[in-house]
C-alpha cells in the first residue's frame, strides 16, 4: 500500500513532465598546430536522451570547423561539417514501437547548403535490457536536398546549384552496449535507397561512439561518423567522415 504521496510520485514517474527525465552531455574539442604548420580545428558534440516506460526522445548535434594558414598555402578552410537532428519513439507493444524523426546536414566543402530529412515509422526492440540494446528500424522518409554552385577545377568544369526532393526508404539499426561499469558503447547505421530517381541512388550513414565515464560529470567521448552519397554534385566527393574526441560534460534533470 502506498500513501498518498508515494503515489503521487508513482504516478508522476509513469508520465513525468517533458522538461524531467533528460540525461545529456555535450563534447568540446580544439587543436591548433604551429611552426612548419599553422591548423586550428574546432569540434563540438551534444547528445541529449529522455527515456520513460512507454517513450524515449533523442537529440544529437556534431560540428567540425577547421583551417589551414601555413605558410607558402593560400589559406582554405579544410572542413565545416555539422549534423543535427531529433527522433521520438513510442512504444506500441512490449517489441513494436514507433518512430518520427528530423535530421538536418549541411557541408560546405560538399557545396551541400541543407539536406533535410524528415522521416517515420516502425520499429522492433531485438534486444531490450539495461545492459544492451538492439533496434532495427524500418519506414519512409523525404528529403530535400540544397546544393550551392560548384567552383571549376583543372579536371571538372563549374556545376551549376541544384535543387531536389525525393522519398526514400529508411532501413537501419541501432546498438548500444555497457562494457563494465563506465564505458558505453553505441553504434548505427542506416541506408536510404531513393524511391524516385533510376540508377539505383541511395544514401548511407554510419555512426560509432564510446563514452567513458571519468566522474560524475565528466566522460571522455568519442565519436566516428561516415555519410555516403552516391550523386553530389560533379566534382565533389561521396564520403564525408567525422572523428571527434574530447571530454564530455554530463548533466541530467
Amino acid at each position: 500500500m502506498r500513501n498518498d504521496q508515494e503515489q503521487a510520485a508513482y504516478e508522476q514517474g509513469l508520465h513525468p513532465p517533458l522538461w524531467r527525465g533528460w540525461a545529456a552531455g555535450a563534447t568540446v574539442g580544439f587543436a591548433l598546430t604551429g611552426g612548419n604548420s599553422d591548423t586550428r580545428s574546432l569540434s563540438l558534440a551534444f547528445t541529449g536522451d529522455r527515456k520513460t516506460s512507454h517513450d524515449e526522445i533523442t537529440m544529437y548535434e556534431n560540428t567540425i570547423y577547421a583551417t589551414n594558414n601555413a605558410a607558402g598555402v593560400l589559406p582554405h578552410v579544410t572542413a565545416n561539417t555539422d549534423q543535427g537532428g531529433a527522433r521520438y519513439s513510442r512504444n506500441i507493444t512490449k517489441r513494436l514501437f514507433g518512430y518520427g524523426s528530423a535530421d538536418f546536414q549541411a557541408d560546405a566543402l560538399q557545396e551541400l547548403n541543407l539536406r533535410s530529412i524528415f522521416g517515420g515509422g516502425l520499429g522492433v526492440h531485438v534486444i531490450n535490457t539495461s545492459q544492451t540494446t538492439l533496434d532495427f528500424l524500418g519506414g519512409l522518409n523525404f528529403t530535400h536536398e540544397s546544393y550551392g554552385v560548384v567552383p571549376a577545377t583543372a579536371t571538372t568544369p563549374a556545376q551549376p546549384a541544384i535543387t531536389r526532393s525525393f522519398a526514400a526508404l529508411t532501413i537501419g539499426e541501432e546498438f548500444m552496449h555497457k562494457l563494465g561499469a563506465s564505458t558505453v558503447l553505441t553504434e548505427k547505421a542506416y541506408y536510404y535507397p531513393d524511391l524516385t530517381q533510376s540508377g539505383g541512388q541511395y544514401r548511407t550513414t554510419f555512426n560509432f561512439g564510446t563514452v567513458t565515464k571519468l566522474s560524475k560529470w565528466f566522460s571522455w567521448q568519442n565519436a566516428f561518423g561516415d555519410i555516403y552519397v552516391t550523386n553530389p554534385p560533379l566534382g565533389t566527393k561521396k564520403n564525408d567522415v567525422l572523428l571527434t574526441t574530447g571530454l564530455n560534460v554530463a548533466f541530467t534533470h
